[in-house]
């Protein structure tokens, strides 16, 4: 997104906290070893990423952001990207074992969710794991400006992602809030029998 090529340095600055750590290590945890992972939106790779490198896994990096790409791969050099919007991304079918999406999903139209998480879906193998962030509540809304920069978010309602996860072949297996209000959708593409994870409802 342009927006975070023109908040970058501030943006950096802020993702410094646990937010998401302890999901992000709760689903890695229940990947085989040398799991493939993509990384929707992976930003700076900060804390996220390096959860997920941590763990073993293998990481792709999606962003739309170059400037953030860039502070990215300077901070893992040896992992690769692809700088593109992922509804619109080439990603090879059935390629990953499981799939993040922190932060991202509530940027995008409601049409540009339905082709993001179909696109997703079509990258991840039978019994995979995606894991993403949004609202909970059907709708758009003006949030407050970061650095100075509006933003819009744009979710469904948990029923609405439940019915869009469905109409991709994926099941909503649980949800859950951390204490700074994000909230988390852990959803499976059916067909295997991935490990289950451990977070809760």
């Amino acid at each position: 997104m342009h927006e975070y090529d023109v908040i970058a340095d501030w943006y950096a600055s802020q993702r410094t906290g646990p937010m998401g750590v302890p999901e992000v290590s709760a689903l890695a945890t229940s990947l085989p070893a040398g799991a493939q992972v993509l990384d929707v939106g992976c930003g700076t790779g900060l804390p996220l990423t390096r959860v997920l490198l941590e763990h073993g896994c293998h990481v792709l990096g999606v962003d739309s952001s170059r400037v953030l790409l860039a502070r990215f791969q300077a901070n893992f050099p040896h992992v690769p990207v692809r700088c593109a919007p992922i509804q619109s991304c080439e990603l090879q079918a059935e390629a990953f074992d499981a799939a993040l999406a922190w932060g991202v999903l509530f940027h995008l139209r409601h049409e540009e969710q339905e082709q993001a998480i179909a696109n997703i879906a079509r990258a991840l193998k039978p019994g995979a794991a995606f894991l993403f962030t949004s609202g909970d509540v059907h709708g758009s809304i003006d949030g407050a400006p970061m650095d100075g920069v509006p933003f819009r978010y744009h979710s469904y309602s948990v029923d609405g992602y439940r019915a869009l996860l469905r109409a991709n072949g994926l099941t909503l297996e649980t949800t859950h809030t951390d204490p700074g209000g994000s909230v988390y959708f852990l959803s499976r593409k059916l067909g295997g029998s991935g490990a289950r994870s451990p977070l809760s409802v």
